[in-house]
């Protein structure tokens, strides 16, 4: 089993540098077509060389007036499909029907996607949680494994509130595979501290954002994208992918999946 975790940016292709953001606001405003295409190709590139089982896309746009698709995880499949690989796609609102944000122009189609191998038979459904302003995690359950995939709070406080959450999601299911951004500013022993109960393993795949100036005034740690798992799930291999497709890059993780 290979699980692909990806924070695409929303394919606006910023690099994570303040130069870079400075320079190009209108992206975040207006989008930018030849923006999208490199990043969108990069990210393509990524999938088809990797070919993992499930792929968590953290920031896609479902349409807003920032992308040229009408959907940028349907396209990401499209694309896949002209390279031989076929993956079902799956698209959420990451703030939720009842939060005011989800209602807004451009916020409104901000979500977060999946990509399942189209000859894995899974299952897939969307959780939202009472915390914060990003609330939505996935699920991909297939046979007796479930993978959430997550994307947290940036705020201390609403993060351990919805790592508690999202604990106890965890702990009504079998074998585990929680993959995404956790925005872990305050050091990853927050993330283990918060789900020592669940007893799931934290996996670090390295640094997953580059180094900024000033980011020692909010936090020490470069490490912002992992994985944690049940404890018989024993990776062979949890890396950082060393390809810039947006401010963070992707990380994968590959074990024997022998509970399907």
């Amino acid at each position: 089993m290979k699980i692909l975790s990806c924070n695409a940016g929303y394919l606006l292709d910023y690099d994570g540098s303040l130069r870079d953001y400075a320079l190009k606001p209108h992206r975040a405003m207006l989008g930018d077509d030849a923006a999208e295409e490199r990043a969108t190709e990069r990210l393509v590139d990524v999938i088809a060389e990797e070919r993992p089982d499930v792929v968590c896309l953290l920031e896609v746009d479902q349409g807003s007036a920032r992308t040229i698709t009408e959907g940028q995880v349907t396209r990401l499949a499209e694309m896949l499909t002209d390279r031989g690989l076929a993956y079902h796609a799956r698209a959420d609102a990451k703030y939720g029907d009842g939060n005011v944000l989800g209602r807004l122009p451009v916020l409104s189609h901000l979500s977060n996607g999946l990509l399942v191998r189209d000859d894995i038979d899974a299952t897939i459904e969307a959780h939202y949680l009472e915390t914060g302003p990003k609330r939505l995690v996935t699920e991909v359950r297939i046979g007796d494994l479930s993978i959430f995939a997550v994307h947290l709070a940036m705020s201390g406080r609403g993060r351990r509130k919805q790592l508690d959450e999202v604990a106890a999601i965890v702990a009504e299911r079998d074998r585990v595979v929680v993959a995404g951004d956790f925005n872990a500013y305050d050091g990853l022993d927050e993330v283990e501290d918060a789900l020592e109960a669940t007893g799931l393993v934290l996996h670090n795949p390295g640094e997953t954002v580059p180094k900024r100036p000033l980011d020692s005034l909010v936090s020490e740690t470069r490490t912002l994208d992992f994985f944690l798992a049940s404890p018989d799930i024993e990776p062979t291999r949890c890396a950082v992918i060393d390809v810039q497709v947006s401010d963070h890059r992707p990380v994968v993780m590959e074990f024997e999946n022998g509970g399907v």
